[in-house]
């Protein structure tokens, strides 16, 4: 194409029609302008179609990841509530007829004092999408919002059952080593010890500490920070199950589009 106008120009210059040789040197220009135009588009569709694309390759991605998280957190939600329970249980048996309450349930209740929720967090797919900036090409504002929101309320999860977990080791585990015997709890309780591996020691009554205001508070600073996971569990339970739907809202309309 360029060629032939190239062709032309020099005809016309040498009949000297300068006016003809403008119009085909601008009809030149112009159609310069157009090639260049439609070059431009099509580079821009199809970056716009590789970044859609890849939109929704990554929310199907997090679709699985955040309703794989939900059904993790749901778990934790339950033992969080049956922690609850025990811990109430155990704080109705102090008292002074200590003796009267069964010396079996105490133990039982004893192991759930001493456990943890540990909520197990996938964060791969998120973390990836926020490293790369990805997570800012997804059309929705509200999505958006939520996936930038997550990590923060992770962290603040991650802190509650941090302090669960050093309250435990730092006082109530410091606690039941000098004022119980835990191989007698183990002998009812675990699997690992065979009956002829009970110990020689006389046998003591646990059960005396439930007459002992300091272990009473330990059990209701456990009862307390149980709630507060609770909250945390909740709050992000509500984050998840907006993100889900978002993501689910977001990917119809992608479908929609492409029909």
């Amino acid at each position: 194409m360029l060629a032939f106008f190239r062709k032309i120009r020099l005809k016309l210059a040498f009949e000297n029609k300068p006016l003809k040789y403008f119009r085909y040197a601008v009809g030149e220009i112009f159609l310069v302008v157009i090639g260049i135009l439609i070059a431009l588009s099509i580079n821009n569709w199809n970056n716009s179609r590789i970044k859609n694309n890849n939109a929704i390759a990554l929310s199907k991605r997090l679709l699985v990841e955040t309703k794989k998280n939900k059904k993790q957190l749901e778990y934790q939600m339950n033992r969080v509530k049956e922690l609850q329970e025990e811990t109430k249980s155990l704080l109705n048996m102090f008292g002074p007829d200590y003796k009267e309450k069964s010396s079996k349930l105490l133990d039982s209740l004893l192991y759930g004092l001493i456990s943890t929720p540990l909520y197990e967090f996938n964060e791969s797919t998120l973390t990836e999408g926020l490293n790369t900036g990805q997570i800012s090409s997804l059309p929705s504002d509200s999505l958006r919002t939520l996936l930038y929101d997550i990590p923060r309320r992770m962290i603040r999860i991650n802190n509650y059952e941090e302090e669960m977990t050093r309250d435990i080791e730092n006082n109530i585990m410091h606690f039941l080593y000098n004022e119980i015997s835990l191989r007698q709890v183990d002998e009812r309780f675990s699997d690992k010890l065979k009956p002829n591996e009970e110990s020689r020691l006389k046998r003591f009554d646990n059960r005396v500490i439930l007459t002992m205001k300091k272990f009473e508070n330990m059990v209701d600073n456990k009862y307390f920070l149980l709630q507060t996971l609770q909250y945390g569990y909740d709050d992000m339970f509500v984050i998840l199950n907006k993100t889900i739907d978002k993501i689910e809202e977001s990917l119809a309309s992608k479908e929609m589009d492409d029909d």
